[in-house]
């Protein structure tokens, strides 16, 4: 339940209690279990994994952030031109 509430917990939570539950213990410290969970998948997953990594990291390198400010922020900003 907390995972799922805030979801910035979710990764420790899940490796911690979620996957040893379901699968077995693991020999390597929290951090790097998934990297003994990879053999678990099929070589096409891993194919589509890359991929996606690599258009995830291609997107990071071009994408443009945007901020559209509340009336507040907008507020806040007319009364600093004053």
């Amino acid at each position: 339940m907390y995972a799922a509430r805030h979801n910035f917990a979710f990764d420790a939570i899940y490796w911690q209690k979620i996957d040893q539950r379901f699968f077995e213990p693991t020999t390597c410290l929290d951090h790097d279990v998934w990297k003994e969970r990879l053999d678990l998948l099929e070589p096409e997953e891993k194919e589509y994994m890359e991929r996606y990594v690599d258009l995830k990291i291609r997107e990071m390198d071009t994408r443009v952030l945007a901020w559209d400010p509340d009336e507040y922020t907008m507020e806040y900003m007319a009364r600093m031109d004053d």
